[in-house]
């Protein structure tokens, strides 16, 4: 992956996903990205396409952009139900900006490899091949990160995403590093709701 491709795909998809989960989805992005090439530097065995994982990191949220309107306080609700819509739309998005030259260094299987982890990224309990786990990972620990993405959850709706993570995510992990990484930021985010709440 060179620094040229990775800047086009800042260029083109972080403006667009300022219009999905406000304050959220293109910091989110952005460290998503970190996250996979991190799992990737600390597991070479698993002889990840890094290509195919890093254009459909750029791309995995790309469908929140727009679907939210003008709403700006999101429940975890408003967000899960949005979650089949997303991943049908940010697919479509990727499959298009895929066509240009400056990805004609992929093979055809590629592309619809990264078309494919876009499509289902957030289908956990369907999630079965090494790719589509280790995207999964990195996701979740963006999510969980308030170092670096400043949670917009109220209280509640982050009391259940943290029940859902717990439950339906960190169970799915296949890496060492991302089950280590993953009981920090879940320490860490159950930190920093309670410092919140004993504010107000």
């Amino acid at each position: 992956m060179t620094e040229q491709i990775e800047q086009f795909l800042r260029e083109t998809i972080i403006p667009d996903l300022e219009k999905g989960r406000p304050n959220f989805d293109a910091p989110h992005t952005l460290e998503v990205v970190n996250w996979i090439k991190k799992i990737m530097q600390g597991h070479p065995e698993l002889n990840l396409d890094q290509d195919v994982l890093i254009i459909a990191t750029y791309a995995h949220d790309w469908g929140y952009s727009g679907l939210f309107g003008d709403k700006k306080n999101l429940s975890s609700t408003d967000v899960i139900s949005a979650k089949p819509r997303h991943m049908e739309i940010g697919s479509q998005k990727i499959e298009e900006l895929l066509e240009n030259n400056i990805f004609s260094f992929l093979t055809e299987n590629q592309k619809k490899r990264i078309i494919h982890l876009v499509a289902v990224h957030d289908k956990v309990p369907e999630l079965k091949d090494t790719d589509e786990l280790v995207l999964a990972e990195a996701d979740i620990l963006s999510g969980l990160d308030v170092e670096n993405v400043k949670p917009t959850f109220d209280p509640e709706s982050n009391r259940k995403f943290m029940e859902s993570v717990a439950r339906r995510r960190i169970p799915r992990f296949v890496t060492d590093f991302s089950k280590k990484e993953v009981e920090r930021l879940f320490r860490a985010r159950t930190a920093y709701y309670e410092k919140a709440l004993d504010k107000n």
